[in-house]
């Protein structure tokens, strides 16, 4: 049985992939077992003689002769033979035969129960390994054994530390182990019926009914307990909060809409994109409403707790108060259509909550938002939902995603839908012309505009941004502008002048911003080519900034290393005379940069180009006309 998840060091076992609380939750279930092993030779085994020889022929298969004395270097010390020591006085003193962490743990654990079934060790051992396995199969397995013949009243009461301390680190683990939610909360009750009074098990299962989204049950749950367990009481106070907020919000039963569209920031403004396509459908359609999971967007600047936020909809857009709710997965009523944005939400309600009333499933695969490239848990939500028969379309907006799940085996081209670009709502009201000219008579204004994630913003292309400004330092002729997390000593500047920094920045900023400039440069490359261990994701084609600074003509200079500039049938969706396709060397893009500041109408002239192809590519007409009609279509084809 594969142990790799543990590691024994010095006494003590860490969780490799765990934290503090896990580690705590461990080092109690060893320190325990010396009482147990101690209690169980001395006040049994020299009771009953005849079982001697059992506990000796499963210490044997238990015992590693090097481990045991490389870990306890007394007994080499002595010149004992380990195999006598251990019989005599190691398992009576709760001593380790074996590394946890051995390959042949799991056999040896096997080995000694067939010559002695209830080996306090080894039973102990076996519920360490099987319970705290990261796979639901092997846990599953471990209590059905412990249940068909090893857990009687006296064992479970003795074993009561390490069944509670499991079922907690089964919820504290959840997100490693991508375990369902409904399969978790059957386990949990497999637990509970060994220890049904056990507080730590009966709030592990409400905080699943919580995460399952059964808020009401969940509320009565939390509500029974009789007291909250330490680790458990931040999750609780969080769970018992937000279900106070949905009630909130949850005034009316939800109405019987044919359509239901799922989010997790709707109808916060701090995605714009998701703002307006979700008001799009709730406008034009009259059979859906929104359910909404909602994030805590206040770290994003999200003024307004959910409900508030809510409220304020209701009033401005008029909508039916039981159109919007917080989600509450035993009041979704009946849907026949459902649907929502980026993998992990599409996981979350479809594969793990389910909806079983929806016959059709549609979702789209917008980078981010869980989906990378050649990464096991994205590939594994991906099968999870491709497998889901009811999945009958993903909207893809980029080549690579499209392409991903077409080589990649997860689903046919027929289950797909490709609409390139993405939800812009502020482009829906612009007219086609600038409405603000460049002047030409100041220093050519060049900004960079990007988060930073890393040290140096190497993945943004902030460090080829630095020697392009190197290149330029101190010219009169241009200047440089930077928006986002970075500063002068992010990377050395020295006594460069000609570059102002204005950290980050909310969205009201960018209007005025943006009208100031001319060129943006977007030298962005994935963070996997630039550090292989990490998970290949990779952004929108373009960036969310480039759009933005695009629609106020400025003109841009960015890369394509994943060659996403291009339709399904190969041609350019941006061209040369509209959009500057880059690479990451400083001085190749210094000249190009060169060669307009002695033309500065050509690169006007690129700016108003390609503002008008953002307008084309990202029309109401072309992003959100096709996916009303998708909906629509199949709530028609339902039954």
């Amino acid at each position: 049985m594969p142990v790799n998840w543990l590691k024994g060091r010095g006494g003590q076992v860490y969780w490799a992939r765990g934290d503090f609380r896990m580690r705590k939750l461990v080092n109690k279930m060893i320190k325990y077992l010396k009482s147990v092993a101690h209690d169980y030779l001395f006040k049994i085994v020299k009771k009953e003689p005849e079982k001697f020889d059992a506990v000796k022929l499963a210490c044997k298969e238990l015992l590693d002769k090097d481990f045991y004395l490389e870990r306890y270097p007394d007994i080499a010390a002595a010149n004992a033979d380990p195999l006598s020591h251990y019989i005599e006085y190691g398992f009576a003193e709760g001593r380790w035969p074996f590394s946890i962490t051995s390959a042949d743990a799991g056999l040896r654990i096997q080995r000694a129960l067939e010559f002695d079934p209830l080996n306090s060790m080894a039973v102990k051992l076996n519920l360490m390994l099987t319970l705290s396995a990261p796979d639901l199969d092997t846990i599953k397995r471990g209590l059905a054994w412990y249940k068909a013949g090893v857990a009687t009243p006296e064992l479970i009461e003795l074993h009561r530390q390490l069944i509670e301390d499991s079922a907690v680190a089964l919820l504290i683990n959840r997100y490693w182990n991508s375990i369902k939610f409904s399969e978790m909360h059957s386990v949990l009750g497999e637990f509970l019926e060994l220890l049904p009074e056990s507080n730590q098990i009966k709030t592990a299962l409400a905080l699943c009914i919580f995460r399952l989204g059964r808020f009401e049950k969940a509320g009565k749950a939390f509500s029974e307990l009789s007291e909250i367990p330490p680790a458990f009481e931040g999750l609780v106070s969080e769970a018992v909060m937000t279900i106070a907020e949905a009630k909130k919000v949850n005034i009316d039963l939800p109405c019987e809409s044919q359509i239901l569209l799922l989010d997790s920031s709707f109808p916060s403004k701090v995605s714009s994109f998701r703002y307006g396509e979700f008001k799009s459908y709730l406008e034009e359609i009259d059979e859906c409403s929104i359910q909404v999971l909602p994030d805590n967007l206040s770290k994003y600047g999200e003024p307004l707790p959910f409900h508030a936020q809510v409220d304020q909809f209701r009033k401005v857009s008029g909508l039916a108060s039981n159109r919007i709710r917080y989600f509450d997965t035993d009041f979704i009523g009946d849907p026949k259509v459902a649907y929502c944005v980026f993998l992990n939400l599409a996981d979350y309600f479809y594969t793990q909550i389910g909806l079983p009333s929806a016959e059709h499933l549609l979702f789209t695969l917008y980078p981010g938002g869980g989906f990378n490239l050649n990464d096991g848990v994205s590939d594994q939500k991906l099968h999870r939902l491709c497998d889901n028969p009811r999945l009958s379309k993903i909207i893809t907006t980029q080549n690579v995603s499209y392409r991903y799940l077409v080589e990649g085996g997860f689903c046919e081209p027929d289950r797909i839908q490709h609409i390139y670009g993405g939800i812009i709502p502020n482009i829906y009201t612009l007219g086609d012309h600038v409405s603000t000219a460049k002047s030409l008579d100041k220093p050519l204004d060049v900004c960079f505009v990007a988060q930073k994630y890393s040290a140096t913003g190497a993945e943004k292309g902030y460090d080829v941004f630095v020697d392009i400004v190197k290149n330029f330092a101190n010219s009169p002729d241009i200047r440089f502008h930077v928006v986002g997390g970075f500063d002068k000593n992010t990377i050395e500047l020295g006594d460069i002048r000609n570059v102002t920094f204005y950290g980050t920045q909310s969205a009201d900023f960018f209007d005025g911003f943006y009208t100031n400039m001319d060129l943006i440069l977007s030298p962005n490359i994935h963070l996997s080519a630039l550090d292989p261990s990490q998970p290949e994701s990779f952004d929108g084609f373009p960036t969310t900034a480039v759009v933005e600074a695009g629609l106020k003509g400025v003109a841009v200079f960015l890369t394509d290393f994943k060659g996403m500039n291009f339709h399904l049938d190969g041609s350019d969706i941006f061209k040369d005379y509209e959009m500057k396709i880059i690479d990451r060397d400083p001085d190749s893009i210094s000249q190009l940069i060169n060669g307009y500041l002695s033309d500065r109408e050509a690169l006007m002239e690129l700016g108003q180009n390609g503002r008008r192809a953002i307008l084309r590519e990202f029309s109401y007409e072309g992003q959100m006309r096709p996916r009303i009609e998708l909906l629509n279509h199949y709530l028609s084809a339902t039954s």
